[in-house]
């Protein structure tokens, strides 16, 4: 006699239920042996990697090129204003290399407060992630402009420096006290000046101020003068612990400014060749998901051993949250958007982002023992940009779209478990409960007769 039992009654059942396994590789343990310890995306995060250069556009602040003394014309790449955007009032002069007086020739921005509205110098630090480790190494000097006056230069002037995510930095540069020939003020440059935080967010933004007294900044025409950015990070260790479906959300930036994922999509889908697709190489990984329990677990109560084929029904999902225009997950249409294949060409991968199939597996179950089929989904996750393809000449407007996808893998194979074990106390009870029989017909005081 042979009786079977859902999952929900076995006491075997309670691993944990993720997205079920696809795919035509088959890994078939016929001994019932513990889950392989690679199953499970469930690995400890491993050590963070060395320092590591970052790109900081136009660091000296020599673009756009400009001729004569100074300029208010914005620095490329670096934002100037009271928010995050990309602003158009003048909130920094630039001075030539030659009045700027720096050691190695370079261009300097001198921060302002005109009409003492707080403006700032921002740029986001391309390519550092969220929890890095990042250290900014520049050099300060005080003002060289001819509209300071001595008093506002003897004590040095004051600045406030931050990496989002770290600290407001109050900073003071060395004092100047030399007018040259040119009217303009010597410099006092310290070079090597560093700044250390952890990254509160992907792309952080930097920031210097001026705090230069109202008294003494003569309308925003004497600040203090900054040049020759450096960025390093050690970045994260890969967190191998988040689930497919509690991914990161997506982060759409245009320049320095955050935007709104849509329409950064909305942009890159515009032509197949708008954006590039880029993984993050060293957090992108395949990796098995948790075993579940697929279908019934079969309890065998009769004196042999059971040779039996049972279909087992897998089917896998993709992950992610990007609108449903780009094709891909969290829509996982499939559609051949633009987006799509930015994505294939960038990544080598043509995954099917929604798939389920059927297939046959011979269970062999022996007396007294209780058999189910567990699941593998082998699995892709991708973390990476898609960045516009032309850049602009300033970088303030460029496209930038980081996003996190998570679909079958194309490189490994779905693995398929019968386990077997003993029967349970509960399970032993069942198996020897009485035949169900129905009464004789005729009563069970009378005899058989002939007929019934």
């Amino acid at each position: 006699m042979e009786t079977r039992q859902s999952p929900a009654g076995s006491a075997r059942t309670t691993l944990t239920r993720t997205a079920p396994a696809i795919g035509l590789g088959l890994c078939l343990g016929l001994l019932g042996g513990a889950t392989d310890a690679q199953a499970s995306a469930a690995v400890p995060p491993a050590r963070a990697a060395a320092p590591a250069p970052v790109t900081v556009l136009n660091a000296d602040f020599a673009e756009p090129a400009f001729t004569g003394v100074n300029t208010s014309a914005n620095p490329h790449a670096w934002s100037v204003g009271s928010t995050s955007g990309t602003g158009t009032t003048g909130g920094v002069w630039r001075w030539n290399a030659a009045t700027a007086g720096h050691p190695d020739g370079l261009t300097a921005a001198m921060l302002r407060l005109p009409g003492e509205a707080s403006y700032g110098l921002k740029q986001r630090l391309r390519g550092v992630r969220s929890g890095a480790r990042v250290t900014v190494t520049y050099d300060e000097s005080p003002s060289v402009s001819n509209y300071c006056t001595a008093a506002a230069l003897e004590q040095g002037q004051t600045y406030t420096v931050q990496g989002e995510g770290g600290p407001l930095t109050d900073r003071t540069t060395l004092p100047t006290t030399e007018k040259l020939p040119s009217n303009y003020w010597k410099p006092a440059w310290r070079t090597g000046v560093t700044l250390a935080f952890t990254a509160g967010a992907n792309e952080p933004l930097l920031t210097f101020v001026s705090t230069v007294a109202a008294a003494q900044n003569n309308n925003g025409y004497c600040g203090p003068l900054v040049t020759n950015v450096r960025v390093t990070q050690e970045p994260p260790p890969v967190d191998k612990t988040i689930p497919a479906g509690a991914l990161p959300a997506s982060e759409a930036f245009y320049g320095n400014d955050r935007r709104n994922a849509a329409d950064a999509v909305s942009y890159c889908n515009g032509a197949v060749n708008r954006c590039t697709f880029t993984a993050e190489a060293d957090y992108s990984f395949s990796y098995y998901a948790p075993a579940r329990v697929a279908a019934e677990t079969y309890l065998n109560c009769t004196r042999n051993t059971l040779n039996r084929t049972r279909p087992v029904a897998t089917a896998n999902r993709s992950y992610g949250d990007l609108p449903t225009a780009a094709g891909l997950p969290g829509s996982g249409t499939g559609a051949p958007t633009n987006m799509a294949q930015q994505y294939t060409q960038g990544t080598g991968l043509a995954p099917a982002w929604n798939t389920a199939q059927e297939r046959p597996v011979t269970e062999i179950v022996q007396p007294a023992e209780a058999s189910w089929i567990e699941t593998q989904a082998a699995r892709r996750r991708t973390e990476g940009w898609f960045d516009a393809t032309t850049k602009a000449t300033d970088p303030n407007y460029d496209w930038r779209l980081h996003t996190v996808i998570d679909h079958p893998s194309t490189d490994l194979s779905d693995r398929i478990y019968q386990r077997t074990g003993p029967l349970t106390a509960s399970e032993k009870l069942r198996c020897q409960s009485d035949r169900p029989n129905a009464p004789t017909p005729v009563g069970a005081n009378d005899p058989a007769g002939a007929e019934r």
